[in-house]
């Protein structure tokens, strides 16, 4: 698994998860054959890629027991680029493309030597473009950064308008504005995907949750069903021999931000 602040790229078991909400624009792959999307109230779709919007409650299943998958934070794309990629994997022939290359891209990497990445190396590599950066009003992008620092930190919306000089009913209607997603909810997603940074190692669950900034293992528990489909003993044990490379927390060399 290749993990920064902004992407991930996952190649493993996919397991048998139930439905899930990422919180994260999720592209899979399986290894070989095809999987199976459902969504609430569309129709299954088969394909040999499959894109998930953010926050949409999905769940998909797979021929192969082995998928790739991409995850792209929202807030750190432009809404035009993100939907160009749910467009690509939705057209027949540029899905096709797409998932030839996530395969062979797969086959032939060196894990060994992919360390230090940035999204803009990670995007040309995947998608063979630079993804245009969501400009993001500064004191947004200053409460975003602080959870990339501290995603298992209890970084309430009190503390978050305070530090940006906000009442805190402005500040979450900025928020969702800037990033079209409510304020908790994204908090409890970089929490559990903080968690994919610790995925491969053994320890007890319980004693896990409480460092990872959760009260307690049943909310633990519950988070982690509701965000990847799976209990985390599930998850932890198919992920043993995961070897995990973090990249750097540097998207580009444009900000993203705007006065």
């Amino acid at each position: 698994m290749l993990i920064s602040s902004e992407r991930v790229f996952y190649a493993g078991l996919h397991g048998k998860p139930s439905v899930r909400t990422l919180g994260a624009l999720a592209v899979c792959v399986p290894l070989h054959g095809t999987a199976r999307l459902e969504i609430e109230g569309q129709p299954p779709r088969v394909s040999e890629i499959l894109a998930v919007p953010a926050y949409l409650p999905h769940k998909i299943t797979s021929e192969s027991r082995e998928i790739l998958g991409l995850l792209i934070e929202p807030e750190s794309v432009c809404d035009e680029d993100l939907a160009e990629i749910l467009r690509q994997c939705d057209d027949p022939a540029a899905a096709s493309h797409l998932a030839a290359r996530f395969r062979e891209i797969y086959a032939t990497m060196a894990l060994s030597g992919t360390s230090g990445f940035t999204s803009a190396d990670f995007d040309q590599i995947f998608l063979q473009r630079r993804l245009k950066q969501r400009e993001l009003d500064t004191r947004i992008s200053t409460v975003v950064s602080r959870f990339q620092a501290k995603p298992s930190s209890s970084i309430s919306g009190d503390d978050c308008a305070s530090g940006v000089k906000l009442s805190l009913s402005r500040f979450l209607h900025l928020f969702k504005d800037e990033t079209s997603m409510n304020f908790k909810t994204f908090r409890a997603w970089k929490r559990a995907r903080n968690i994919l940074h610790h995925v491969n190692v053994e320890r007890n669950l319980a004693h896990f949750a409480l460092d990872a900034g959760y009260p307690d293992s049943t909310h633990f528990s519950h988070s982690l069903r509701r965000i990847y489909g799976l209990q985390p003993s599930a998850l932890f044990s198919g992920s043993r021999r995961l070897q995990i490379i973090n990249g750097r927390d540097v998207a580009s060399d444009a900000t993203g931000m705007r006065a």
